[in-house]
This record gives structure tokens, C-alpha cells and sequence, in this order.
């Protein structure tokens, strides 16, 4: 008996010892794998970004994988990403579910020589490389120009205190980009006639997306627009008016993203403009950036960090109206 698991044993450890070297290989010559981590892949926004990638990843040669969880999960999102680490990847992307919960497994990759950057969302006090994507918070105030646009708004000291009640819809409350956007589109609108209601979440569902919009135009009689932050709050508040028999544009809507659901509701009125983000760009520039630094880990055994201020990539954010709907209906690979 004692013989039969030595060998079992021996047989064991020989294998590992395979695993880790054939890792050893890869990382060391073999052709660059890199992999983009959604927040979810169970909504067309990520498909965008999957085309950015797949064209530059065939244009430099190197493996591209995209790999989330079904829904937005913390847990799941995370446990990804550990799998990542131990298959020997040679850069992860990731656009974190919560900034916070992915810090040590962040942490974990860098030392394990695996670069890091974050894409679309960021977690700015991670040890990751770089933020690729918008702009969030000047989204937000993008979003509250127009806002401003549409309801007429005046600065409050000449609005005899008028109020103009705009509902703010979040996904998850630990968002970082979403919660810039919110940021943001407060800092746009304060100091006018424009009053927010506490905001609500839609937990990146569509079903609750439009439940909460419905919630907010019961309890809130007054309500004269609501503010998207992510690509299910449009459609569910332009959902939630339509069903409560409201006209087109007697519920102002500004929304995120240019999704078909969101364009379809745009040419039947009931979304008045959104804010189109650079998809195709976030997974050129992550590919882009993760070849560049993986190739220097290679050759120094460390990373190039990017000076201080250089290291956020903004791909920008375009404000679309209806008659710009045509041009978002066919996107080419890796263009927005």
C-alpha cells in the first residue's frame, strides 16, 4: 500500500510540475494570451467591445478571450479572474462589477507578472496599469446639458422656485463608472431649476429597469424626466412612460448607450437622445495596451507604469439624436 501512493504521489507532483513548466513556456516565448472580463456578457452593450478586441487581436497576432459572468456578479466575476491567473494568461482586462472587490485579486496578477488594465469601468485604487474607456463623470454632465436642453431649465435664482423633477436611475450601487456618470450629471444640473429624486437601481436587469422607472412615475406625479446611467435604465424608464400612457416627450429621457433597444425607442419618441460610448475603441486600446505591456515583462521582468496623468485613456462619448439613429443602427468592428 505504501508503495502504490508513493507512486501516485510521485505521479502527482510529475504532473504538476509538467502544468507549471508548460505555463513556464507559454509566458516566457510562446504567442500572448490576453483575456477581457465584462461585468456581464448577457447584454449586446459588450459586444462592441468584444469586436475592438477580436480585430486587434487578429491584426498583432496574439490570443483574445472574452469571458464575464452571465449576469453582473461580484463573485463570479472574480472567481474569472483567479482562473485567469492560474492558466498563465499574460494580460487580463476587466471592467469591475465594484472597484473595491477587485483589489487583491488585481494585486494578485500584477505579481504573478500578468498585467492589468481596466476597461469601461475602473478601480482607481487597484495596482491596474491603466483605465481605458469614457470619461464617466463628463458623461454625466454631457447628459445634464442636455437635460437642461430639454426641460427648459433656468438658473435657480431665476426660476421664482420652480422645480423640475428629473428621476437619476443607477445599475448596481457599487459601480464606479455609473456612479460618475450620477456624479456628474449632479454637478451639471445643480444650481438650477432642476430638482433630483433620490436615485433608484436597476441592478443591471431590464425587467427591474423598468419596474423602478414605473415606481418613481406613481410616486412621483410631478416627474418631468429621468437621467440613464447604464444601457437598461433608457429603455426601462421609456418603457415604464409608454405603459403609463404618456406621450412622446412628456417624459423627457435622456439615456447611455446605443443599444437597439434604445435606438428603436428614440425614433418612436420616447427616448429624446443618448450618449453613445466608444466600445469598439475600449477593446482595441485594452488589447493594444496589454500586448505593450506584456512585451515589456518579458524583457525587464516589470511593468512601464504610465506617468502620472497619462494613465486614463478616454475613448470619448457623443451625444446622438434621432436623426443620428442610422448611423448607430450597423457598427463595423472596432468602430463606435
Amino acid at each position: 500500500m505504501g508503495k502504490t501512493v508513493s507512486r501516485v504521489v510521485i505521479v502527482v507532483l510529475a504532473a504538476a510540475i509538467v502544468v507549471v513548466f508548460a505555463i513556464g513556456l507559454a509566458r516566457k516565448g510562446g504567442k500572448l494570451r490576453f483575456a477581457l472580463v465584462p461585468k456581464s456578457i448577457g447584454h449586446p452593450y459588450w459586444e462592441g467591445v468584444r469586436e475592438g478586441m477580436n480585430a486587434a487581436a487578429a491584426r498583432l497576432g496574439v490570443e483574445a478571450t472574452f469571458w464575464g459572468p452571465p449576469e453582473a456578479s461580484v463573485d463570479k466575476q472574480i472567481t474569472i479572474v483567479e482562473t485567469l491567473i492560474s492558466q498563465g494568461y499574460d494580460g487580463i482586462a476587466i471592467s469591475p462589477n465594484d472597484p473595491e472587490s477587485v483589489k487583491d485579486v488585481v494585486r494578485r496578477a500584477i505579481e504573478a507578472g500578468i498585467a492589468v488594465v481596466t476597461f469601461d469601468s475602473d478601480s482607481p485604487e487597484s495596482e491596474r496599469l491603466m483605465y481605458i474607456g469614457t470619461d464617466n463623470r463628463q458623461g454625466g454632465r454631457v447628459g445634464a446639458e442636455e437635460m437642461k436642453k430639454l426641460l427648459g431649465a433656468r438658473e435657480a435664482t431665476e426660476a421664482a422656485g420652480e422645480k423640475l423633477l428629473v428621476q437619476v436611475i443607477g445599475g448596481k450601487p457599487g459601480a464606479w463608472n455609473l456612479n460618475e456618470r450620477i456624479e456628474g450629471f449632479k454637478e451639471g444640473v445643480a444650481g438650477t431649476s432642476i430638482e433630483l429624486a433620490d436615485v433608484l437601481y436597476n441592478q443591471e436587469k431590464a425587467e427591474t429597469a423598468r419596474q423602478v422607472a414605473e415606481t418613481a412615475l406613481v410616486a412621483r406625479p410631478a416627474l418631468k424626466g429621468f437621467f440613464g446611467s447604464n444601457a437598461f435604465a433608457g429603455p426601462g424608464a421609456a418603457l415604464a412612460a409608454k405603459g403609463a400612457g404618456k406621450k412622446p416627450g412628456e417624459i423627457r429621457i435622456v439615456a447611455f448607450d446605443t443599444t437597439d433597444d434604445i435606438l428603436d425607442l428614440m425614433v418612436e419618441g420616447y427616448i429624446d437622445c443618448t450618449l453613445a460610448q466608444n466600445t469598439g475603441e475600449m477593446g482595441r486600446l485594452a488589447i493594444e495596451r496589454l500586448a505593450e505591456f506584456a512585451r515589456q515583462h518579458r524583457e525587464k521582468k516589470a511593468f512601464d507604469r504610465p506617468l502620472a496623468g497619462k494613465e486614463i485613456m478616454d475613448t470619448g462619448v457623443t451625444v446622438v439624436w434621432p436623426k443620428d439613429v442610422a448611423k448607430y443602427r450597423v457598427k463595423p468592428a472596432g468602430k463606435k
